[in-house]
């Protein structure tokens, strides 16, 4: 956080009230990646000072413990990150070559950094999701097991982090290895060195907890020492091995439609159960109607940039990294600002149109050299007369213009 002092201990940071970049209210402590019993105790300990946000989040907790929800964790290789934008956003990368940071005065603590989130590869979302169902049927009755396995399976990673289809940032994806955007800000920022790793702290919404990682240069003077590094043995929410970051989300799931827990009875029933009292026993829920909403983890990369410095990238590797999305439900983007994904779609279509004609162009004038024109015939030189001017021992050429006397 580009405007932090170097002597705050980052361990004892209470919670702080702000607003989002969207201008919604958000609490957030820095240094640290609270988990989702100590977000629950943290606001239980602030509930009077709480914002909306705030609010909403601690009576989706309390709805979720009555439950016995188990968060099953799984593990997730983060190979690639996501930057999703607006049209006007994403025309400013294109054009400029480079992403850059904005003033955010709402938030002086997000100063200078560029956010990306954690884009996890479908293959792994199957594989958490495949393990997360056999987890779950190990705790159930065999017989709820067996009868809603499908959807037990479906309420792991159906959050937002984990949505590929839609975004509630944009219409406009750019979408790079994490390798890749390490090794250019390595080049950019960091004279060669290696970037730093560090955590920089939580956000917490209405019902996602937002973790950040800071990616910083290697200045021994910067002001940002004091933040703990990314561990590098298998601990919290995140560490790094062999080049590899992993993520550990306790939470993936928006919704919960299957309660994972030994005991399915009415005792943890929250509101009282109508399936229950008409059937004798509790699935919960089965019906929309009786959903319960969940909280769910997000991970989000900042790159700080200082003195308004950008990340660059070429055109072709821009445009490589381009796709299109819907939009998700959210109120994180104004109605005028949406566009249809088919819309979005013929948009990047034409960029890339538009960038292989170009390209043809320049590889044919490199390949025939410049573009030749037609040569007029020079004019006749002038005749050139012989005139004595000195004496004959130091004689001189000079030039006479045509008509003139010899």
């Amino acid at each position: 956080m580009a405007v932090l002092s170097a002597s705050r201990d980052f361990r004892n940071m209470e919670l702080q009230n702000s607003l989002s970049s969207k201008k919604s209210p958000v609490h957030f402590v820095e240094g640290r990646h609270l988990s989702i019993t100590k977000v629950y105790k943290t606001l239980t300990k602030k509930s009077t000072e709480l914002n909306d946000s705030g609010k909403k989040m601690l009576e989706t907790l309390k709805n979720m413990r009555p439950h016995s929800f188990e968060h099953i964790q799984q593990e997730f290789p983060v190979r690639r990150l996501q930057h999703v934008t607006g049209k006007s956003s994403m025309d400013g990368i294109y054009d400029e070559e480079r992403f850059k940071t904005t003033m955010r005065d709402i938030r002086p603590e997000f100063r200078d950094l560029l956010f990306w989130s954690a884009e996890i590869a479908p293959e792994d979302i199957r594989e958490a999701r495949k393990e997360s169902c056999k987890e779950a049927k190990e705790v159930l009755p065999s017989w709820m097991a067996k009868k809603y396995g499908k959807k037990i399976k479906s309420q792991f990673a159906n959050s937002p982090a984990f949505d590929k289809s839609a975004s509630r940032y944009g219409n406009f994806k750019f979408s790079l290895p994490l390798s890749d955007l390490l090794s250019l800000y390595r080049t950019q920022h960091c004279g060669g060195e290696k970037p730093r790793l560090r955590i920089l702290g939580t956000d917490l919404y209405k019902q996602e907890i937002t973790h950040y990682i800071l990616v910083h240069s290697p200045d021994r003077s910067h002001q940002f020492r004091n933040l703990s590094n990314v561990p590098t043995v298998q601990h919290g929410f995140i560490y790094l091995k062999d080049k590899t970051v992993y993520w550990r989300p306790e939470s993936t799931s928006i919704s919960l439609k299957v309660k994972i827990a030994e005991d399915p009875g009415p005792k943890t029933c929250h509101p009282p159960c109508k399936f229950y009292i008409e059937n004798g026993y509790c699935i919960h829920l089965r019906d929309e109607e009786y959903k319960v909403l969940s909280v769910w983890n997000h991970l989000v990369f900042a790159f700080h940039l200082p003195n308004h410095g950008g990340l660059e990238i070429k055109k072709e590797q821009l445009l490589n990294s381009l796709t299109a999305c819907a939009i998700a439900e959210s109120p994180l983007i104004e109605e005028y600002k949406r566009l249809e994904e088919k819309e979005a779609k013929d948009i990047i279509r034409k960029m890339k149109s538009d960038f292989r004609r170009q390209k043809r162009k320049r590889s044919s004038r490199a390949l025939n050299g410049p573009a030749k024109t037609r040569r007029t015939q020079d004019p006749p030189p002038p005749r050139a007369y012989f005139r004595m001017t000195q004496p004959p021992d130091l004689v001189c050429l000079e030039v006479a213009e045509p008509g003139a006397d010899g």
